[in-house]
């Protein structure tokens, strides 16, 4: 570092410099003249003369109560002048302190400040009192003809110039220091203590094992931490020592003077980032990964780094400017490819094989569901959607219609009709897997496909069902169609300690009742026809019960509340035409007699016990004749069915596709 040094500065207070600066016999005015700007520029210390002692020759001199600087003796003897720079002389020899804080432009400060200490021994500071004798003897600072005397002790000052800047130089060059931000390089590291193993030969003709492939070779990574950077400047030092020793002869408070204190810059290097390091120089490992497209595991990949809390701990113990260094080596996967392999969808952790209808078009939309899903892989945390998967039912992808509950509860068909048996069995393998299900709705109607409330309906475009994945392995999900069933298989990694156990409760049924409607005679429906099968309506809850492995501990609770409608059994009665066709239609619609006899007693709503008090009448055995058309008795078996309806309410609904 370049050190400031130094030269005699205009105006220094050295011996000769100070005697120079008095003069020998001048008047009172040309000293004062000389004396007040002298004053006036010592940086605002001194706004008014500490002391100015005025003693006449006709009276007795009075004791200062405080230091006097500038002297003004009027009639005072010259013992007594001396006296006073005896006592300043005095003062000027005590050690001076000066403090240099630093001054930092970003951030604050993290060290202490730096102390120079300067003893009377060092500078070899006084007042020139010889001098003082000399002027005296001489005249100078006398005032006309009187004892008065305007002296400075200022011009009294003497240091040793050398030996003052001798010491400062020595300061500068301890304390002050080059300013440099942490430098990191790479090299090769040396052989490791242990190496790689020959492999052993193998026994009984067994081939010898394959020797370890060498790992990538090591590096060191050599540190050089910063270095704080302190910029002293001697010269600076200098003048302000000197300014503090001048200034104490004149100053109010002297001691506080001659504890100068001083700002010097001060340069912090960046801390060594250890994350940033890793990134810049290191490679994580590649793990074996699973290939949700395909199935398969892709192997991993060896990484190459560094020990971060050992070089962490280093770094916070080096000092500045020191080498640090740690060595970067091969860092292998966590989980090895093969263990991956052998490990994943080896456990069936839920299933359901639901029996399906022989309806053609309703097992072809079956199996493009299942084609549509079969092989599907979640990872953990990933969300199924049924939608999403198997997309939009449309005829270009081969779905054909068949029954769904379409709005106001009719079943029709539609493209797709029948997929809903894929979601609901998805959705009790689900329950058994207890994994989230995050989406479900049930259907309309109750289901016999699965257990009651554990079915799930979709519909394009409004309904969905979808669970996530909250197993730690992936989850591959199996879907087919064959031997009338739909099958559906979860396959993970069981890692569940307990067994679950699904059950359910139907907290309320509806009946269905037989409705009939009128029809027009057209020949859509026959007299007595049923339009709508019946369906029971339940409100069903269902249960998981959990039973802990190891300790055969169960807890039960619930899973969801299920509302399914009930449906009328309606039956068809084919409209009569005497309110409507007799005004519009004379005489041509009633030729025909016979049809609308049938059709005209209304045995429907008098019900059968009705016509029987009418049979007996002699009167009308024309009207006995249709009565083999009055197979109406017969209609009233179709009811005679409805207590033993309900229970087949639950297979009907495999009709449906609810999509």
């Amino acid at each position: 570092m370049e050190k400031g040094r130094f030269e005699a500065p205009k105006g220094a207070k050295g011996a000769s410099a100070q005697n120079n600066r008095t003069n020998s016999a001048g008047s009172g005015g040309s000293m004062m003249n000389k004396l007040w700007p002298v004053l006036a520029a010592v940086a605002g210390v001194m706004v008014l003369v500490v002391g100015i002692l005025l003693i006449t020759k006709n009276k007795k001199p009075t004791p200062p109560e405080t230091t006097h600087a500038t002297v003004e003796l009027t009639g005072v003897p010259r013992a007594e002048v001396e006296r006073r720079f005896s006592e300043l002389d005095r003062l000027i020899r005590t050690d001076l302190v000066l403090t240099l804080t630093p001054n930092v432009e970003d951030g604050e400060a993290t060290e202490e400040p730096l102390v120079l200490e300067l003893s009377d021994a060092v500078s070899d500071i006084h007042l020139d009192l010889v001098k003082l004798a000399s002027d005296l003897d001489a005249g100078r600072g006398r005032e006309g003809t009187a004892d008065s005397y305007v002296l400075d002790p200022r011009d009294y000052l003497v240091y040793d110039e050398e030996r003052l800047r001798a010491k400062i130089d020595d300061f500068v060059e301890t304390a002050g220091t080059e300013f440099a931000e942490a430098e990191v390089r790479l090299e090769d590291a040396p052989p490791a203590e242990t190496e790689p193993t020959e492999p052993k030969p193998s026994e009984e003709g067994e081939p010898e094992e394959k020797p370890t492939e060498p790992p990538v070779p090591d590096k060191m990574m050599i540190i050089k931490t910063g270095s704080i950077g302190r910029t002293l400047d001697a010269d600076t030092i200098y003048r302000t020592v000197t300014d503090a020793y001048a200034l104490a002869l004149i100053a109010e408070d002297p001691e506080a003077v001659m504890q100068p204190a001083l700002s010097y810059k001060l340069q912090i290097p960046a801390p060594v980032d250890v994350d940033e390091l890793w990134n810049r120089y290191c490679k994580e490992p590649v793990e074996p990964e699973l290939n949700t497209s395909t199935g398969e595991v892709t192997d991993g990949a060896n990484g190459f780094g560094f020990d971060r809390e050992d070089l962490t701990a280093k770094l916070e113990a080096a000092a500045p400017g020191v080498e640090v260094q740690v060595r970067l080596s091969v860092i292998k996967p966590q989980a090895d490819a093969q263990t991956l392999r052998d490990s994943l969808f080896k456990d069936v952790l839920g299933e359901a094989h639901t029996n399906h209808t022989a309806i053609y078009n309703r097992t072809n939309n079956l199996k493009l569901a299942c084609e549509a899903i079969n092989g599907t892989i979640l990872m953990p945390g990933d969300e199924f959607s049924f939608n999403k998967i198997v997309g939009q039912r449309t005829e270009a992808k081969g779905y054909k219609e068949a029954i769904v509950y379409a709005a106001g509860g009719v079943s029709k068909p539609e493209l797709g009709g029948g997929v809903c048996q894929v979601a609901s069995s998805i959705y009790y393998a689900v329950l058994q897997a207890d994994l989230k299900t995050t989406e479900r709705a049930a259907h309309m109607y109750m289901v016999d496909y699965v257990p009651s409330g554990m079915d799930a309906t979709i519909y394009w475009g409004s309904l969905d069902y979808k669970f996530e994945n909250t197993s730690p392995y992936p989850i591959k999900i199996e879907a087919s169609v064959s031997d009338g069933k739909v099958h559906i298989i979860l396959y993970g990694t069981e890692w569940k300690d307990y067994t679950v156990e699904l059950t359910y409760k139907v907290l309320s049924k509806t009946d269905w009742e037989t409705v009939e409607q009128e029809v027009p005679n057209d020949g859509t429906y026959h007299d007595g026809e049923v339009i709508s099968t019946p369906y029971t309506g339940y409100k069903v809850v269902t249960y998981k019960t959990t039973k802990n492995k190891n300790t055969g501990a169960e807890e039960t609770t619930q899973i969801a509340v299920s509302e399914y409608k009930k449906r009328d059994k309606v039956i068809a009665r084919i409209k009569t035409e005497p309110t409507e066709p007799e005004p519009t239609e004379p005489e041509p619609t009633e030729p025909k007699p016979t049809e609308p006899k049938p059709t005209e007693p209304k045995p429907t709503e008098p019900k059968p016990t009705e016509p029987e008090p009418t049979e007996p009448q002699p009167t009308e055995p024309e009207p006995t004749e249709p009565e083999p058309t009055e197979p109406e008795p017969t209609e009233p078996k179709p009811t005679e069915p409805e207590p033993t309806e309900p229970e087949p309410t639950d297979p009907e609904p495999s009709e449906n596709g609810g999509d």
